[in-house]
């Protein structure tokens, strides 16, 4: 559950709970349905707002004191969970190799794009058109995806646990979520992913982009 949430259409209702994930890092907002008895209402977007989870939906509720039951529209959410988990992989297996660090990523409907940056001597010594190679080489073993929360103090002492630039994590997280993909990755996140990477199932780098003197952006799409 995402904390305390609140839908948002013209009249606001405050609630306790949701199963909704708000969009960030990179990953979209989770769609669905809010249902109360007969009455279904589609759900515009989810966004975490000062410490709230924001449901927009396409028209108020009837009753905001009803209880109501939310559905995600779980095919979205799963693609989105192996995009992320997949961006893990290759993020954690390039600052290993090649200590890259993240600046930005995001998820598509039917691709997702990582941009890294490296040091300049490094970067002409990668070879990139064996990267989806060594990819699949790693993802042909399963690993299994872990999550804790420890404190951001800790977080910026633990050598490769932020593999992002460091303040694109806000000043006010005090606590970070890590999620770790046993030996391949360990890093602060706070977005979804699958149980282990053999959910991930098969996947091609579409695009290897120059993007800057020291800095890459990869686009890949996960098969069918």
């Amino acid at each position: 559950m995402f904390g305390k949430y609140r839908f948002h259409t013209r009249p606001v209702c405050c609630v306790h709970q949701t199963i909704f994930y708000p969009g960030g890092g990179g990953q979209p907002c989770d769609r669905g349905i809010i249902k109360q008895g007969d009455e279904t209402y589609n759900i515009l977007t989810v966004k975490k707002v000062d410490g709230e989870v924001i449901h927009e939906l396409e028209r108020p509720l009837q009753d905001i004191n009803q209880k109501s039951d939310m559905q995600i529209d779980w095919t979205w959410r799963y693609q989105n969970m192996q995009y992320h988990t997949l961006l893990h992989v290759i993020s954690g297996y390039l600052y290993e190799h090649y200590k890259a660090l993240a600046t930005s990523s995001q998820i598509e409907k039917e691709h997702a794009r990582l941009e890294l940056s490296f040091s300049s001597e490094i970067m002409e010594q990668i070879p990139f058109d064996q990267l989806e190679q060594s990819l699949k080489k790693i993802l042909a073993q399963p690993h299994n995806v872990y999550t804790k929360t420890i404190s951001r103090a800790e977080a910026e002492q633990k050598v490769g646990v932020i593999k992002t630039v460091i303040h694109l994590l806000p000043a006010s997280l005090n606590e970070i979520r890590i999620v770790q993909i046993n030996d391949i990755d360990e890093q602060a996140c706070g977005g979804t992913h699958v149980n282990n990477t053999n959910e991930i199932k098969d996947f091609s780098i579409m695009k290897i982009q120059q993007k800057g003197p020291a800095k890459k952006r990869i686009k890949i799409q996960l098969l069918d």
